[in-house]
Order: structure tokens, then sequence, then C-alpha cells
């Protein structure tokens, strides 16, 4: 009997650097913004508003893995193709990324420094000029709102791919998660600029070839599951 695709192999891979990719480019920005606005808006600040996005990125993720587990009972062609159309979507929101970076002339940096002006900035107006004995925004939920707003953006992207890899492999799309926050945080425990010095234009190129490729395997897979080219 002709075995179905996609492969367990494939399935392993795809789902270790769908999960791994996800993690490192949201998860990068996230990073590069806390560890900008820390020293003006307050340690506090910036860790409750980290805290509160990554749980509401976690609840995100649980909640559309579910729905796409959910697609097994339905159609297994369902459960190829939809994940598949979520990954392709991403592909084309990094290798967009890549083309502004390296064709365009944009500048990544720029782009930060922008998001922690306006992060600060709205910290100022919640606290109304009210600062601490360290210069800094006083501590509140409030004053937590920026980075949360932030953190939850990104998130909730890191979130539509970790779920759409999970349908495939859940296990493995933990590990490469993890793997990808372990990293991180040993690169920003050393220095900001570590999160800099890699090339923008660079990432987004390989996330989204990664996901271009994984992406069309799944989304193809679904159509020969649907059309009973493969059983």
């Amino acid at each position: 009997m002709e075995e179905r695709l996609p492969g367990l192999d494939v399935v392993i891979i795809a789902s270790f650097l769908l999960a791994f990719k996800a993690i490192l480019i949201e998860g990068s920005e996230v990073a590069i913004l806390s560890l900008a606005t820390i020293k003006q808006i307050g340690r506090r600040n910036v860790f409750l508003g980290v805290a509160l996005g990554g749980l509401g990125s976690v609840v995100t993720f649980l909640i559309v893995e579910q729905a796409f587990l959910a697609l097994k009972t339905l159609s297994e062609a369902l459960v190829n193709l939809i994940p598949g159309v979520v990954i392709l979507y991403f592909s084309y929101r990094f290798l967009r990324g890549f083309v502004k970076y390296y064709f365009r002339g944009k500048s990544f940096r720029a782009k930060m420094e922008k998001w922690s002006d306006e992060v600060v900035e709205k910290d100022r107006k919640h606290s109304e000029g009210l600062k601490t004995t360290e210069g800094q925004i006083p501590f509140s939920i409030r004053n937590s709102l920026p980075v949360f707003s932030i953190t939850m953006t990104e998130g909730f992207e890191a979130s539509l791919i970790l779920a759409s890899a999970g349908a495939f492999n859940i296990q493995w799309t933990l590990v490469g998660a993890l793997a990808s926050l372990i990293l991180l945080i040993v690169v920003c425990a050393f220095s900001y600029d570590y999160l800099m010095r890699v090339p923008r234009w660079l990432l987004d190129l390989v996330a989204g070839i990664v996901l271009l490729s994984f992406g069309s395997y799944f989304f193809i897979s679904g159509i020969l599951i649907a059309t009973g080219v493969i059983s």
C-alpha cells in the first residue's frame, strides 16, 4: 500500500523548523523592544507586558491548535490544506520583509527604534510625567500595556505558525519553540546588539524559504488526499 503524505521524517523536520523560525523571528522583535525600553519604562513594566502578551499568545496557540486538531475528525485533507495555507501566508510575509530590507533599503534598526520611542511616549502620557526616584516610569498595569500590545501582536503571529506546525507533530513543534526561546534568552543575556547584528533580511529570507517549502508540501499533500491521488 502506498504511504500517505506527509511522511513522518518530513513532518518532524517541518514541525521543528517552523516552530524554531516563528519564535526566533517574532520573539527577537519583542526581545529587542524590551531591552531598548527597559531603562526608561522600568523592568517591572516591561516584564509584566511581556508576561501578559506571552500568556495571551499561549492561549491563542492552544485555541487554534485545538481547532486544527478538530479538523482531523472532519477530513484529513483539511488538516493539511488549512495549516498549509496559513504557513504559505506567513512565508509571503517573511519574503516581503526580505524584499523590503534588502532591495528597498528599509532599516530594521529604524523600525525598532520607532517602536521603542512609541512605547516610551505612550507610557509617559499614561504616567502624566510622574517618575520613580530612578527616573523611570512608575509601575502599573496600564504602563505595561504598550509592551503587552506589541508582544501580543508578535505572539499572535507566532501562535498561528506554531499551531499549524503542531497540527502535524505537536512534540517536535514544542521542541523547536523551546530551543528557539533558549537561544533568544542566551543571546539577550549577553547583549542587545547581538540581536541587531544579524541582518534582518537574511532572517526573513531563510524563514520565508522554510515556510514556503513546507507550506507548499502540506498544501499539495492536502490536495492529493482530497482528490484521492494518495490514500
